[in-house]
């Protein structure tokens, strides 16, 4: 099955269950805060790119630099939603193994959420480091 739905609202405490189980929600509440924090950065990006934008209509410093601010945020907002639904699904998913005494290791998503961060900040230093050496 792709997704293991069977959350168990008590756990008999034997060794380090319940550590386990809270480490487990900590790490989900890690998920959703890098969530939230790229949704924001998205949205600042935006309203960045917008206020540069009006404050330099007609000058020919940052002509194409409001080009980049949308599609910036858009990005960081659906790497967000992204970044939760992998948290949600790991969260259960993990859940799932500890209670078949089983760990499941997080390569592929750390490494998919970091090459998707690094692309996204080297995007954003290009767009704005390249208008201002261009004028």
């Amino acid at each position: 099955m792709f997704f293991k739905w069977e959350p168990s609202l008590i756990l008999i405490n034997h060794g380090s269950v319940a550590r386990d189980h809270l480490a487990l929600e900590r790490t989900f509440l890690a998920y959703m805060r890098t969530s939230l924090a790229l949704a924001s950065t998205g949205i600042a990006l935006v309203q960045l790119f917008a206020i540069t934008e009006s404050n330099t209509r007609n000058s020919q410093a940052s002509r194409g630099l409001p080009q980049y601010g949308r599609p910036l945020g858009i990005a960081s907002i659906v790497l967000a939603l992204i970044i939760l639904a992998l948290g949600f699904y790991r969260f259960f998913s993990v859940q799932f193994s500890l209670l078949q005494k089983k760990f499941p290791t997080a390569r592929m998503s750390v490494a998919f959420v970091a090459l998707m961060l690094a692309a996204i900040i080297m995007t954003i230093f290009v767009a704005l480091f390249g208008s201002v050496t261009s004028s």
